[in-house]
């Protein structure tokens, strides 16, 4: 079991840098752009919600009647991304309370550094229909939507799941890469927006399409990561991301080359547009809304807005692999962490959206009987709880096929210049 402090500054850089599409979270808030230290956790948050062509069925209503031994095993093992579970002198409460509830021992492992690279740690014995070792993942839409496809992934038995199945926000229903809610539950969420620098602008930014002022020429970055910016450009054009096609994709990237071509956009970012955004090097630029709220503190010029088209929706999601040998742990836990006082413990920490309905009451008046202080900063914290204007506008990228995936990444690779 992986308690032990994640090593140094430079170690949680290079996990925090290694995700590429998904690494905002770790290093912008564990050593943190101003000030850099474990309390600048209240700090970050992430926004998150309704999912464009979510369904509003009760999760499992389509689901089989899958049932596995209730047994609860001496040992299970959860592989995590590093920095993403509460943390308490070394420790980490939420589990240690569960694994005395249960009589179990977690081994949680966070080796969780890339989606891509986690994927290809375990391809080969995934597709040779054996255990990898883990009894659950917990993997980024995209590629929690890829397993799911190629079925990498158990089913879950949701009479087992009665706390996900009151607790889990509506609006994460019926996802499009889990449509009937049959394997997966969400862990925590963030948004892709815009944020812009308002001194610079000199005026309010409301949609993608003020990115193209030509006011704010060779001051606007757009995002490495594909999905992100594809995503908001294809909502500024009316797409669904969430039933996007090829042709689909061309269209957005004809909709960006032009920008491309003459200097409009000075570069595409990670997470280091934020220092850029910061100093003024950028006006304006597409960003993540867990590193927004990290600057904002620091600079009330700068903001965060949902689109008016609407903006991209990330989760992290819980599953249990193929062939686990202990899914009734797994089960357990899950069902476990949606308890709305569990869940406030882990949001103190985490700052990120969370998806279960009641913790931001119980994180607002604290648990002592959890040694949960109240934190109305966080529980009142509109980008960790966002209300549901926000959430009405948050859409979750499609899974792409393989095909798919090559053609979407060559469109963007013209863009970026990395073709």
């Amino acid at each position: 079991m992986t308690n032990e402090p994640r090593g140094s500054r430079a170690d949680i850089e290079a996990l925090a840098f290694a995700r590429g599409a998904l690494t905002r979270r770790d290093f912008m808030r564990r050593v943190g752009l101003a000030g850099g230290s474990l309390a600048a956790a209240n700090l970050l948050a992430a926004c998150g919600g309704s999912v464009g062509g979510a369904s509003t069925q009760n999760p499992g209503s389509s689901a089989g009647a899958v049932k596995y031994p209730h047994t609860v095993s001496p040992d299970w093992n959860w592989s995590n991304w590093t920095l993403y579970i509460d943390e308490k002198n070394h420790r980490h409460p939420s589990i240690d309370m569960f694994d005395a509830k249960y009589k179990t021992h977690t081994n949680y492992i966070e080796d969780i550094n890339d989606n891509e690279e986690f994927f290809g740690k375990f391809q080969a014995t995934l597709q040779a229909g054996q255990d990898i070792g883990r009894d659950m993942v917990t993997l980024t839409d995209w590629m929690a939507g890829k397993w799911v496809q190629f079925g990498y992934v158990e089913p879950l038995e949701w009479d087992i799941l009665p706390n996900v199945k009151s607790n889990l926000l509506p609006t994460y229903h019926g996802r499009s890469i889990d449509p009937n809610d049959e394997f997966l539950v969400p862990w925590q969420s963030g948004l892709t927006g815009i944020g812009y620098n308002s001194e610079l602008t000199g005026r309010d930014l409301t949609t993608v399409s003020d990115l193209w002022d030509p006011k704010f020429k060779g001051k606007v970055s757009l995002l490495t990561e594909m999905r992100d910016t594809f995503g908001l450009v294809m909502l500024n054009l009316g797409i669904d991301p969430s039933k996007c096609t090829t042709a689909d994709a061309q269209k957005a990237h004809d909709a960006i080359k032009p920008y491309v071509d003459n200097g409009q956009i000075r570069a595409f970012y990670g997470n280091d547009y934020s220092n850029h955004l910061a100093n003024g090097d950028l006006t304006a630029a597409m960003v993540w809304s867990g590193d927004m709220v990290q600057l904002l503190p620091d600079n009330p010029h700068l903001k965060f807005v949902v689109p008016d088209e609407g903006c991209m929706l990330w989760t992290d999601n819980m599953m249990i692999p193929k062939h686990a040998k202990n899914p009734y742990n797994a089960h357990l836990w899950m069902n476990y962490y949606y308890q709305p006082n569990i869940a406030a413990l882990v949001e103190d920490w985490v700052n990120y959206i969370c998806p279960v309905n009641g913790a931001a009451d119980v994180l607002k008046a604290g648990d002592p009987s959890i040694g949960l202080q109240g934190d109305p900063k966080v529980a009142d914290n509109p980008l960790i709880f966002p209300p549901k204007s926000t959430l009405d506008k948050a859409h979750v990228f499609k899974s792409l096929s393989a095909s798919e995936e090559t053609q979407f990444n060559t469109l963007f690779a013209d863009l970026t210049g990395t073709a």
